[in-house]
């Protein structure tokens, strides 16, 4: 049985004894320095739809270990079918995204999380980021590729229409409702410009207040077509 020095000892013991009395979150803060290798890349890619899809082909590419979260809910999701969009034209948001994530999979240092980034903070080499299962994984680089949140005026039935028979823009989706009676809902030189780029869509165009388009959008919600349908 070997010896231990009495000094070692009883610096050990110390250690140890200082250990056991301290906060329990800070203990997990020091064991996350030991993190697996498993949860460690070289970027971390928060966001999963076009951009964030199309920046982990790039590293992937480059054979960087890569780290996509996603939690499957681009701002898109209701839209029927994109147009105004090169070789991809009449498909569904959701189409066009499952094939690029299907050719972004084949790179084998790409790797996806289903779920929420929730957290993260700066380290001394690179970023940490927490998801909503609590889990943490590290990265020397951070990506954000989160795209926009719509933010819709308080009306009812709008949310449930847009993308479908409340649209914004006259190029993605004016063609689609060309000749059909349409209201712009907007002021100041934004709703004069939507005016004169809708105008050649259909020549009944009816500026709108809030009040007199709450009618308006219920009826068309009525009538909107469902999801993933064609108009």
């Amino acid at each position: 049985m070997n010896r231990i020095p009495r000094r070692t000892f009883i610096s050990q013991g110390g250690i140890a004894a200082a250990w056991m009395m301290l906060p329990l979150n800070f203990k997990k803060v020091l064991n996350y320095n030991e993190m697996p290798d498993k949860n460690q890349f070289d970027v971390i890619i928060v966001g999963g739809s076009y951009a964030g899809l199309a920046a982990g082909m790039a590293l992937g590419r480059a054979m960087k270990k890569t780290l996509i979260i996603d939690n499957g809910k681009p701002c898109n999701r209701q839209t029927p079918h994109s147009h105004n969009f090169l070789t991809n034209d009449g498909k569904t948001p959701a189409e066009i995204a499952a094939l690029a994530k299907h050719q972004v999979s084949q790179y084998d240092t790409v790797q996806f999380f289903n779920g929420t980034a929730t957290g993260g903070n700066q380290t001394t080499n690179g970023f940490r980021v927490q998801v909503g299962t609590g889990e943490m994984f590290e990265a020397k680089q951070l990506v954000f590729a989160t795209g926009i949140k719509d933010l819709h005026p308080p009306i009812e039935g709008l949310a449930e229409c847009w993308g479908i028979s409340v649209i914004h823009c006259p190029y993605c989706h004016g063609y689609e409702v060309r000749n059909e009676k349409t209201g712009v809902l907007g002021n100041g030189d934004t709703g004069f410009d939507f005016t004169k780029a809708d105008f050649k869509l259909d020549k009944r165009l009816n500026p709108l207040h809030q009040r007199s388009f709450i009618t308006y959008g219920i009826a068309k919600r009525k009538t909107a077509t469902a999801p993933g349908s064609n108009y």
